[in-house]
């Protein structure tokens, strides 16, 4: 089939997406040209134009000679990385990504099943993971032997307990190296602490930044942290709406005024070590730069268009675009060289502000079924499908490695949801927990994901070919060993 064609095909996904998938593409007209050009990126990265063709045709044609040159400009301009380099031979990142979106993980394996509610998962440099849960504890992992295999306890006779978690540790975070981690809970206290060499007893070091009488105290919490970009700072959002910058390098801390109620999600800049994301319960998501914040304390820019609490934030790897996921059950992607309106941030806050509904016990009001934007509703796409209750439950962007395509999110039914950013669609629900999933972890460089739920089990979930079509095990091979 001709290049072009096939990627004039993609490139001609309807304006809107089909209604009985809940998603849908900005009719802002100072947004349609932005929707159109990150659906084309993804297209591009993921080599969408290859996804009529079977693992077997693409080895056939991997021959020099065989490629066909794009003609078309869009090609030309946005294709490069996907295209050109296949036609020396060799499969190029769109060819391998598109193979990877073909075995996208089905499987499930239980990693560790605990008495308690996990929270929060995150993967570590030498194949290792990291769990937090109710009981106080961060649990440990490290693969055994090659990529398929299964993970098993680090120290398994030592539980990590770590201090001062009141109700549960809410949230961990890792530098970027890997050598540090930090984590949060219901108090009034950051602690943190080198990993480099695990030890029976982990030193932990402690950030105290809200000044709080006692009788308040055990009210308060760090919901969200990370280390920007150069690690230089732990960005922690408080339950009194304050944005907090901790220095492990030097004992001090910068405390500025947010948002109007919790401030639930951080989110750094892979790109820029001065700007930085606040999600909280007004609704709004706004972007910093560390630079103003200690004199201004005006945010760069706001993202306006939820009518509930932000629950997540993350980044796109190419650092243009974030998503964010809410309480109104809805996954919004936002161009960060495109800020809303003052009216459309005016009307999320009263949008907000009616709100009657509480999250965490009370059932999901009929009205976030409506697929109905706000008045000036900044964001690109917006994906529905998933449920949101109970906790603050994340939302991600798919690894490089598949070209960013998909958003996988946990659920308050106990279920993995992947949409597709070129359809709208829920792809791939992989389902197995008896309880929420809090939170998910798509490997880097692997083609497995992690999640963690309310139920106690912590499961790795992988492409199995049996549970698939059938397909022939070479494929699989082909999935998991091309990006080495």
């Amino acid at each position: 089939m001709n290049l072009d064609k096939r990627y004039d095909n993609v490139e001609g996904h309807q304006p809107r997406w089909p209604r009985g998938t809940g998603s849908f593409i900005s009719d802002d007209p100072h947004l349609i040209e932005s929707a159109l050009n990150l659906r084309r990126m993804t297209s591009a990265l993921s080599g969408a134009i290859f996804s009529e063709l079977s693992v077997h045709d693409m080895l056939k044609t991997r021959e020099i000679g065989k490629r066909e040159r794009p003609k078309n400009r869009h090609v030309q301009a946005e294709q490069n990385a996907s295209v050109s380099s296949s036609l020396n031979g060799g499969f190029s990142s769109g060819e391998k990504a598109s193979i990877i979106n073909k075995h996208l993980p089905n499987q499930r394996a239980v990693i560790e099943t605990v008495n308690t509610k996990t929270f929060c998962c995150l993967y570590l440099p030498r194949n290792r993971i990291v769990t937090a849960s109710q009981d106080d504890k961060l649990r440990f992992y490290a693969r055994q032997g090659h990529v398929q295999s299964k993970y098993a306890l680090l120290q398994p006779t030592i539980q990590h307990s770590v201090p001062d978690v009141g109700w549960s540790i809410l949230d961990i975070a890792v530098n970027s190296a890997g050598s540090q981690i930090a984590y949060s809970t219901w108090s009034d206290s950051v602690h943190y602490t080198t990993i480099d060499q695990l030890s029976d007893h982990l030193h932990w070091n402690t950030f105290t930044g809200a000044e709080l009488p006692p009788s308040r105290s055990n009210r308060f919490a760090y919901f969200s942290l990370r280390y920007n970009m150069d690690d230089k700072y732990i960005i922690a959002g408080g339950s009194d709406g304050s944005v907090y910058l901790f220095s492990p390098a030097m004992p001090r801390f910068q405390v500025f005024p947010a948002h109007k109620d919790d401030v639930n999600a951080i989110c750094c800049s892979k790109a820029n070590p001065h700007v930085f994301c606040s999600g909280g319960d007004d609704g709004l998501c706004k972007v910093w730069d560390i630079r103003l914040v200690g004199s201004t304390r005006i945010p760069v820019g706001v993202f306006a268009g939820h009518c509930d609490g932000i629950t997540y934030i993350d980044s796109h790897g190419n650092d243009r675009y974030v998503l964010t996921n809410s309480k109104d059950q809805s996954i919004k992607i936002w161009d960060l060289r495109r800020f809303s309106s003052s009216n459309a941030e005016k009307a999320t806050l009263n949008a907000v502000r009616k709100q009657r509904w509480d999250y965490r016990y009370q059932q999901i009001p009929p009205i976030f079924r409506s697929a109905r934007p706000l008045q000036g509703d900044g964001s690109l796409l917006t994906f529905r499908g998933h449920s949101v209750q109970h906790t603050l439950i994340r939302a991600k962007f798919s690894p490089e490695r598949t070209g960013f395509r998909y958003v996988y999110t946990g659920s308050t039914e106990g279920n993995l949801h992947i949409y597709d950013i070129l359809t709208g669609e829920i792809v791939r629900t992989l389902d197995g927990h008896r309880s929420v999933v809090r939170d998910c972890c798509w490997h880097p460089d692997e083609n497995e994901i992690i999640t963690v739920s309310w139920d106690g089990v912590t499961a790795r979930w992988y492409y199995n070919s049996r549970y698939d079509g059938g397909q022939e095990e070479e494929v699989d091979w082909i999935a998991f060993n091309m990006w080495k």
